[in-house]
């Protein structure tokens, strides 16, 4: 069908128009609801981003916190092990001592050919003042 075809009278392009015209309303109205949508879109969005940096510096702080205390942890872990390595030290001194004490009063009675006391009189001879200590077994730390 060509142009020259159809005929151009008045409710031919009343027609035509009234079409036209409607497809155009249609199409406004098309864009104020897609602008609305925007704006809400947009809205949201900007919602979500705050939540977002929101959500990042309560992470951010949350980790801080989290190695702060993982830093505190392992400074009091550091202080028991250092405290429990020097008495352990300290306990296998005593040992060494009091292996020592022993050693040198049953020698001195063995010179004299005379039995060993029991050892309850023993500790009393070694050290009156002083119980003796047994060593504490070696810690595992790692």
């Amino acid at each position: 069908m060509d142009l020259s075809q159809i005929a151009l009278d008045a409710p031919t392009l009343k027609l035509s128009l009234t079409i036209v015209g409607g497809l155009l309303l249609i199409a406004m109205v098309r864009i104020v609801f897609l602008l609305r949508t925007n704006a809400r879109l947009q809205e949201s969005t900007s919602k979500m981003e705050q939540q977002v940096l929101n959500q990042h510096h309560e992470i951010l702080s949350v980790r801080s916190d989290s190695n702060a205390w993982r830093g505190e942890m392992q400074k009091m872990f550091d202080a028991f092990r250092a405290e429990f390595s020097k008495r352990l030290v300290e306990s296998e001194q005593r040992y060494q001592e009091v292996q020592q004490r022993c050693e040198t009063a049953v020698k001195p009675t063995e010179v004299f050919a005379a039995p060993p006391p029991p050892p309850t009189v023993l500790t009393k001879i070694v050290a009156p003042e002083e119980k003796a200590v047994l060593p504490v077994p070696a810690l595992n730390i790692s």
